[in-house]
């Protein structure tokens, strides 16, 4: 079924140096609505980036010469491609493994053998992440209103909730929600439990209530969470 909010015209460039895993790829994004763009090694990956300019990247992290960090950070060394959602996928969960993705400018990981509905879930995760803005503001949000991803990082918020939440602006679109969250909501969350409405640990004096925003399958593509000031008894 095709993605209602990124139809065919949203490009994503895969990259892996074994033909079948990007024969995947192909089949699974392109029944999704997608326009896939394929690169087999590093240094077609950034030609053909520079070339076509996709909207999204899906980058395979273990390939001979040239790895997946090598092409990430050449890729953050473009200014043009500052803001280009590149999702690292690996067959290596260790979390050493992550930082050096996080390090080399990653926005989102996806472990091998992928999940069809995680692995569409993120993509679309990532485009809207690009939709609303890299800054992590929306001046137009009413309210005290945080825009998150499914694992509750932030992608957009209005001035009002980073002022309550004390978050520099410039620093919004590296947090995520779970950090103010208290040892009992985070228990919850680790056994696969949705939070509604929940107070938020670091900031006692504030209320926060969760929406999950799904699509039509069931999966959550963003998280609508607006907070509001508790008056004291």
């Amino acid at each position: 079924m095709p993605d209602k909010d990124f139809p065919a015209g949203a490009a994503i460039l895969v990259v892996d140096d074994a033909a079948p895993n990007v024969k995947l790829l192909r089949l699974i994004l392109g029944a999704a609505g997608y326009r896939v763009l394929e690169a087999f090694s590093g240094p077609e990956a950034l030609e053909v980036l520079r070339r076509e300019r996709p909207d999204a990247m899906l980058l395979d992290v273990r390939m001979p010469g040239m790895t997946g960090y090598d092409v990430c950070r050449r890729v953050r060394e473009d200014l043009e491609f500052a803001t280009l959602p590149v999702i690292m996928v690996t067959a290596l969960s260790q979390s050493e493994e992550r930082i050096m993705g996080i390090e080399a400018g990653a926005t989102d990981f996806i472990s091998k053998p992928f999940n069809k509905r995680e692995l569409l879930a993120r993509v679309r995760s990532s485009l809207m992440m690009v939709k609303y803005g890299r800054s992590g503001i929306v001046p137009q949000l009413p309210g005290a209103v945080v825009i998150t991803d499914p694992d509750w990082r932030i992608l957009a918020s209005s001035p009002q909730a980073l002022t309550l939440l004390d978050i520099p602006s410039m620093g919004a679109m590296q947090f995520d929600l779970t950090q103010l969250l208290g040892q009992t909501e985070r228990e919850l969350l680790t056994a696969g439990k949705e939070l509604d409405g929940f107070q938020l640990h670091v900031h006692p004096s504030l209320a926060a209530r969760q929406t999950a925003i799904r699509d039509p399958d069931g999966n959550i593509i963003l998280r609508l969470v607006t907070l509001s000031e508790t008056i004291p008894a």
